[in-house]
């Protein structure tokens, strides 16, 4: 089982970085990420984030947990479409009964580096694919997460839209912000510094670059 191979020296081993995970269906990669993620239980082993075992949480404290740590991308974008897009990316922050004031500014912040200015009073059936993804990024970063997971973020994307999406996670890095991205995309996996391939038996190969950049 995935929770019982060693990857302690390759996940998340340093702040600030911008992982891909690669690997055949099956492989365990969106399981992986769900452990990450606390949404599944590790069956032995610890994942600490932030000093905090995640492993050890209560039920009733891994809710508060995710909403403060950590920041979700989709690939179908799990927007609310009775909610307009402003109201999706005050979400979380309005879950955890943070101030008017706070959101506002925090969202003036996202608002020129997403390119979501002018979304926001429409709704996320009004808008393209590509368009919903940067609301969704927005609403995953406007916690300030220490943790941003993306699990096949461009799979619902077109090319253009997938550039897009690749080199704002890329600049949302360089601001430092720790990213994990699973992806069965090569193109994808190039914008991370580090690739990690993993196989159903156990961890693989790993990849480094210079910041795996793209110029």
């Amino acid at each position: 089982e995935i929770a019982d191979r060693d990857w302690s020296s390759d996940v998340c081993s340093s702040d600030l970085e911008f992982i891909s995970i690669m690997g055949e269906s099956g492989a365990g990669k969106t399981t992986l990420l769900n452990i990450i993620a606390t949404l599944d239980r590790a069956t032995s082993g610890t994942v600490v984030l932030n000093g905090q075992d995640t492993t050890s949480l209560k039920d009733s404290e891994i809710s508060k947990f995710r909403r403060r740590e950590l920041g979700f991308v989709f690939q179908d974008f799990n927007l609310l479409d009775q909610f307009n897009n402003r109201d999706n990316i005050y979400l979380p922050l309005v879950l955890s009964n943070e101030k008017e004031a706070v959101m506002r500014s925090r969202l003036s912040g996202l608002k020129g580096p997403l390119g979501i200015g002018e979304l926001l009073e429409k709704y996320p059936y009004e808008i393209s694919g590509g368009q919903k993804q940067r609301v969704a990024v927005a609403r995953a970063v406007i916690t300030n997460p220490a943790l941003l997971l993306a699990d096949e973020p461009t799979g619902a994307l077109d090319s253009q839209s997938s550039e897009t999406l690749l080199k704002m996670f890329r600049t949302i890095n360089s601001t430092g912000q720790t990213i994990i991205m699973v992806t069965h995309s090569l193109r994808a996996a190039s914008y991370a510094n580090r690739v990690l391939f993993i196989k159903e038996d156990r961890k693989s190969t790993r990849l480094n670059s210079s910041h795996g950049r793209r110029s």
